[in-house]
């Protein structure tokens, strides 16, 4: 009980209005003591100047204590000992007294609120003594009863401050909550975007490829070629350009634009992913465009389709990589077992030329050569890719998963 929550801030408007009725609430109790002690004080015998001393210096401190109330944020313990002791002669500040002992309570310092106590019974016997000096009631219970005022009203401000610290926990834990649910579903639209990146750059990498080969022998040949050579050319163009179109809507069709529709998540329904059984196929494009392949494909029956889809990926980014730098040199695809239970992928082309072989270990290696790693990393596989002595570039993947 030696610490203070630190509240969020509050709108003025709402705080003025909560000063205000505190105070009238404070100043309505006092109104109430002061009639009710003034009807019912035994003033015979009396001289006129004491009773009229003695009620000025009531209203006088009363309304000077409540002008101090509003004055206790700012210096809370000082303001409490002097409201509390203005009210040892002024019935009339016995309300915002009893305000300022509430709100020093809410603190939950047990120092202030020990202080705040003791002086607050001393202003009881004080004003017991110099109010009604000839008061039969014996001093210790006007003691216990100033304690046990005392209590109550320190009692109902650490009662106060406890949920006010309640609620400032509660809502900090919703706020860390908020915003690590938020951080959650970043991750989780950023992890998607990068899968959807890609899958965009191996199917359209692999595509493109394609169309700018044949266009390319198109824009070289084309004088050369009979009418129904430069048909079946611009036909294979068309083609696979219409593919990649299709795979780009593909790929774009699981995602949502949350400028256009408020949302925030990534959504959709994921295109068709290949599988090994696809390979043969993406073999055969590669031949088609020209590219000698040989295939060396083992019984790859019990593959899971998770793997078989890196594996497919991996060989068709290393068939686009060969159509681009090692143009007409024959590509060799091995896929065989190891007994881990594993997939080895390896593809090996040789490079164009030896200049090409002695700077291969200088070659940026792109986001495909990087993306390839991350697929090998997912299923906690290995991957290499590099230049041997011999000149021959070699693409290796080894991708286990749990039998």
């Amino acid at each position: 009980m030696t610490t203070t929550a630190t509240l969020p801030a509050v709108p003025v408007g709402r705080r003025i209005w909560a000063e205000t009725w505190r105070l009238a609430v404070a100043a309505l109790a006092g109104v109430t003591a002061f009639a009710l002690v003034w009807w019912t004080l035994d003033t015979a015998g009396w001289s006129d100047a004491r009773v009229g001393g003695l009620l000025v210096a009531d209203l006088l401190c009363g309304v000077l204590a409540l002008l101090l109330v509003p004055f206790r944020h700012r210096a809370p313990l000082l303001v409490t000992i002097v409201v509390v002791a203005l009210s040892t002669v002024s019935t009339l500040a016995i309300g915002a007294a009893a305000l300022a002992v509430v709100s020093v309570a809410t603190r939950r310092r047990v120092v202030e609120i020990a202080v705040t106590s003791a002086v607050m019974v001393v202003a009881t016997i004080v004003y017991e003594g110099l109010l009604v000096p000839d008061d039969a009631t014996p001093l210790w219970q006007v003691v216990v009863a100033a304690a046990v005022v005392v209590a109550l009203l320190a009692a109902i401000g650490i009662g106060v401050g406890q949920r006010r610290a309640l609620v400032v926990s509660l809502r900090e834990r919703a706020a860390l909550l908020e915003r690590d649910q938020q951080l959650r579903e970043d991750r989780a639209r950023e992890q998607e975007r990068a899968h959807i990146a890609r899958e965009m750059h191996d199917v359209l990498g692999h595509r493109l490829s394609l169309v700018a080969l044949h266009a390319g022998a198109l824009e070289y040949r084309g004088p050369a070629l009979s009418p129904d050579e430069t048909a079946a050319a611009a036909g294979v163009v068309r083609a696979e350009a219409h593919a990649a179109l299709t795979d780009l809507r593909d790929v774009l069709g699981v995602l949502r634009d949350p400028a256009s529709t408020g949302g925030d998540e990534v959504t959709g329904t994921a295109p068709p992913q290949p599988t090994l059984g696809d390979l043969p196929a993406l073999l055969d494009q590669a031949r088609a465009a020209g590219t000698t392949v040989r295939a060396t494909l083992g019984d790859l029956d019990t593959v899971p389709a998770v793997v078989g889809r890196h594996a497919y990926r991996i060989v068709q980014e290393a068939l686009t990589n060969a159509r681009r730098h090692a143009t007409g040199r024959p590509v060799d695809v091995v896929l065989d077992l190891l007994p881990t239970p594993a997939l080895r992928v390896v593809v090996t082309n040789p490079v164009a030329s030896t200049d090409d072989a002695a700077d291969a270990g200088t070659i940026d290696v792109g986001h495909g050569l990087r993306g390839l790693a991350e697929r090998a990393r997912l299923v906690g596989g290995t991957f290499r890719a590099g230049a041997g002595a011999e000149g021959v570039w070699t693409v290796e993947a080894v991708l286990p998963w749990t039998a």
